[in-house]
């Protein structure tokens, strides 16, 4: 038992030398933090050169200058690496300054993923403003080519750009960062700058100018207070400052046409070329400004055909925009699409989504300018003609051909030769009573069914007169339910409609264009489908309708896309036209309920 114990105690207790190593190591440890914090405090206490007073010489601040430049390591290279500024005081009425920084590219840097990779972007300051670049996925040569304006009061000023590796998880890791410094008005060229990191370099090029003379400087200096006049006149100069964009310096439009939004995006050609993308109210604008290779492309709103996104935002966030037939030749070579459309790709976008939201919104706003400019001119023309007698006439003997010109110029909304028969039945209405009950503006028809599907997010716009295809159009946006395996559970869906009556408002064409959004392929087709509804008695209608898969692509995939659409299509266009039999015998049987109450009701 005993030997237990001493041998117990011999395994727990430290011995000697143990101990004396221990005790040593202790206390050259606080000597050494005792000698690290007089060091510190000496530093502390030393006077700047900016706080040595007026006498100092202008060498003696060169060499302090260049101390720090030293101790900073970081700046230019070939010479002309950041110096450290020195604190300098304007004098009262300085103007304000404009620094334009051009972050083109950085080679070099950091993997700072576990396979080597990095997704880097930037942020610069300056003072208190902050700007954020766009990220690069997974390079270590990124290209941004995107450009930052900062407004400051006095120069010198300095600039500090700090690339971050993004992480979605954990917190973003800094690659590296440089702070240069700006001190007079200056333009650099595209040059390169050292990370304060082992390795890494960044491509800027920087300009400085003046903003704005300000001669109430020495008044808010003096009071505190910002004077009227004061403000007044930054209100000014921020007009002066927006009014002068991109779109005026790079691509020379009228100074009227100001940037709505603007992103960051690469330009898909032989490889991604990176740049902004401006959107206006009458353009499209893109520039890419990489190692002084200009890039400008310009493409006008009205030449615009369609806009597609791709089908998974996070494996290819990109963006086709197809041109009408004959357009082309906006700043760049671009590719063609099957049937002959020019198209240019736009990838890397930081959201992709919203970028496409945008170019809608602008879109449709560009074609309500138009509608409006239209009915103004046929107004004016209108007042014309009814002023003459002779024009009147004129356009009366006119208007046949001018109705024969647009019949023939009209397009067909879907593709006919991929339709096939579904089902024939009768409607217990006539087709003016089926479009007024079940597709009107008013109706309710839509929203009853996909609440009875279960469906959400239902967005039924007004019909609008179409000059194209004849008739009325509009579009509907709903997320659906999907019950196939291999979807996912909803998918976001855009219906375009078409509705053409005859002449004599007995024959009706109710045509649908159908896209699926997120299921696999979603953008490699679109179901088609056209009602033909035809009065067969005073109370009734006979409906023919007819559906097909329209391939915009070719799939390996395509005949099983097309017998799964055909199918799951058939059996929704049938549940579509019982329950708006059913809908509209329930509100026919509601108006009559509500005409008997009327006539009791009645003296």
């Amino acid at each position: 038992m005993g030997q237990c114990v001493s041998w117990a105690l011999g395994l727990l207790l430290p011995s000697v030398w143990e101990a004396e190593v221990a005790i040593s190591a202790t206390a050259l440890l606080i000597a050494a933090l005792i000698l690290f914090l007089l060091t510190s405090d000496h530093h502390a206490n030393k006077p700047t050169p900016a706080a040595a007073g007026s006498n100092s010489s202008p060498a003696s601040s060169s060499a302090a200058a260049t101390r720090n430049r030293d101790a900073a390591g970081r700046g230019r290279s070939g010479g002309a690496r950041g110096r450290a500024v020195s604190e300098i005081t304007c004098a009262p009425g300085a103007c304000s300054y404009v620094i334009k920084l051009e972050l083109l590219s950085a080679k070099y840097l950091i993997g700072a993923n576990l396979e080597g990779s990095s997704d880097p972007f930037a942020v610069i300051s300056c003072g208190e403003q902050k700007r954020f670049s766009s990220m690069v996925p997974s390079p270590r040569n990124p290209l941004w080519g995107e450009e930052f304006n900062f407004l400051v009061d006095q120069l010198p000023v300095e600039v500090t750009i700090t690339i971050y590796d993004w992480d979605t998880v954990c917190k973003c890791k800094v690659i590296g960062s440089v702070t240069i410094a700006v001190l007079s008005e200056d333009e650099t060229g595209a040059s390169w700058y050292e990370l304060d990191s082992k390795f890494g370099q960044i491509c800027l090029r920087l300009h400085s100018t003046k903003a704005f003379p300000d001669s109430d400087s020495f008044f808010e200096e003096c009071t505190g207070v910002e004077s009227p006049r004061k403000m007044t006149l930054k209100k000014q100069r921020q007009e002066m400052i927006e009014g002068i964009g991109p779109l005026q310096t790079i691509y020379k439009l009228p100074h009227d046409e100001i940037v709505h939004q603007s992103y960051s995006c690469a330009l898909e050609r032989c490889f991604l070329h990176h740049g902004r993308m401006y959107i206006s109210q009458w353009h499209l604008c893109f520039h890419s400004n990489v190692f002084s290779k200009q890039l400008n492309v310009i493409i006008p709103l009205q030449d615009i055909d369609e806009i597609k996104r791709s089908q998974h935002s996070l494996i290819n966030p990109s963006i086709t925009i197809f041109l009408n037939a004959g357009a082309g030749g906006h700043g760049t070579p671009r590719s063609s699409s099957q049937n002959g459309r020019v198209r240019y790709t736009f990838a890397s976008f930081w959201s992709r989504n919203r970028t496409f939201r945008a170019l809608e919104i602008a879109l449709r706003s560009y074609e309500a300018t138009l509608e409006a400019e239209k009915k103004v001119r046929a107004h004016v023309l209108l007042q014309k003609d009814s002023s003459s007698v002779l024009g009147t006439k004129t356009d009366s003997t006119m208007a046949p051909e001018k109705r024969i010109e647009k019949a023939i110029a009209s397009q067909p909304f879907i593709n006919e030769h991929v339709l096939a028969d579904v089902t024939s039945k009768f409607f217990p209405g006539s087709p003016e009573k089926f479009f007024s009950t079940i597709l009107g503006d008013n109706s309710m028809f839509f929203q009853q069914y996909r609440d009875a599907r279960k469906d959400t997010d239902l967005k039924l716009r007004k019909w609008c007169a179409s000059e194209e295809y004849g008739g009325k159009v509009r579009e509907v946006t709903f997320r659906s339910q999907c019950n196939s395996p291999l979807c996912p559970p909803d998918t976001a869906v855009t219906e375009w409609q078409h509705a053409s009556f005859s002449k004599d408002k007995r024959n009706l064409t109710y045509e649908t264009k159908h896209q699926a959004h997120d299921v696999p392929f979603g953008s490699y087709f679109e179901i088609h489908s056209r009602w033909s509804l035809r009065t067969a008695s005073s109370s009734t209608c006979q409906v023919n309708i007819k559906i097909g898969v329209n391939m915009k692509k070719w799939c390996i995939l395509q005949s099983r896309i097309k017998s799964g659409a055909t199918d799951e299509y058939r059996r929704e266009v049938c549940k579509i036209l019982e329950a708006a039999c059913d809908y509209f015998l329930k509100s026919e049987s509601n108006s009559q309920d509500s005409d008997e109450i009327v006539m009791a009701s009645s003296p």
